[in-house]
């Protein structure tokens, strides 16, 4: 396919494409970037051009998905209206995309969305600082038991089932987590089972996943806190990270199988990163 002949079937692709104004704006752009490189190399709509076209742009990985993924459904239109013989993208390899670094919010934002919890549901403020004081995944603390408690005073730990079925102890270090955790446990009927439980006609049950995050998101939202529920974890990891707690101690805490998964989290704050250099350079003098 000529320049001509791309310019002709770009028009066409774009005003039978359904998809948002935007989503057509993009790759309207896109494919207009193209076809101009390929009227100024002289080039025509082949898998060779596209090969060139790629590794002539240093893109960032996600730009250049972007753009692939453009070029790959107008090829797939073309081909289909008979414009192209083959698809010149059937070969083209598709860039790592890095996993997105996990945000976390700070302690005072937290807190904004624990003061509106009500006093009247203790079992979601301590489940849900639960899960920020120890970086819990969510998954883990609705599957605590009463009997995974060990409240020994000074030595007071948690065990969980983690991914891929590993047990780890957790150790339960937070002054208000075990004020509330202790007060909550005095309020129960009973001494063994699941320690969240849902009342529902009078029958106690296991909390959904479900139910849980709903709930989290109505706090937030009358804290107007944007978090979500998986982001308590990622704080409580960003608070170890930007306190000096080594990556092998929170990989253990948060039960990551790998250290890779770990170092996610190991961009400290600039503050943090200030304070390092600040303690390193007077221990020179």
């Amino acid at each position: 396919m000529n320049s001509d002949d791309f310019q002709t079937a770009t028009d066409q692709f774009l005003k039978g494409l359904k998809r948002s104004a935007a989503t057509i704006r993009a790759y309207r752009a896109d494919l207009v970037h193209f076809q101009r490189w390929l009227l100024a190399s002289s080039k025509d709509l082949d898998a060779t051009a596209l090969e060139a076209y790629f590794a002539a742009h240093e893109w960032a990985a996600s730009t250049q998905n972007r753009k692939q993924t453009a070029i790959e459904r107008f090829c797939r239109w073309a081909r289909q209206h008979e414009q192209l013989e083959d698809d010149p993208t059937l070969h083209l390899e598709r860039p790592t995309v890095p996993p997105p670094h996990p945000r976390g919010l700070r302690r005072e934002e937290i807190e904004r969305i624990f003061a509106v919890i009500p006093a009247s549901q203790s079992r979601d403020a301590l489940l849900f600082r639960l899960v920020f004081e120890t970086g819990l995944r969510i998954s883990e603390a609705l599957n605590i038991h009463l009997d995974d408690l060990d409240l020994t005073k000074g030595d007071e730990h948690l065990t969980v089932l983690g991914k891929g079925g590993q047990r780890r102890t957790v150790l339960l270090d937070d002054p208000k987590l075990l004020n509330a955790l202790r007060k909550y446990l005095r309020s129960l009927d009973y001494e063994h089972g699941p320690m969240f439980q849902a009342q529902k006609n009078g029958r106690g049950g296991p909390l959904r996943y479900q139910s849980v995050q709903e709930r989290w998101q109505n706090y937030a939202a009358q804290a107007v806190v944007a978090c979500t529920l998986h982001q308590l974890r990622h704080s409580h990891a960003t608070e170890l990270v930007n306190g000096g707690v080594s990556l092998g101690t929170i990989r253990k805490r948060l039960g990551h199988c790998h250290i890779q998964t770990t170092l996610r989290y190991a961009e400290v704050s600039d503050a943090s990163a200030d304070a390092e250099l600040r303690k390193w350079r007077r221990g020179r003098k």
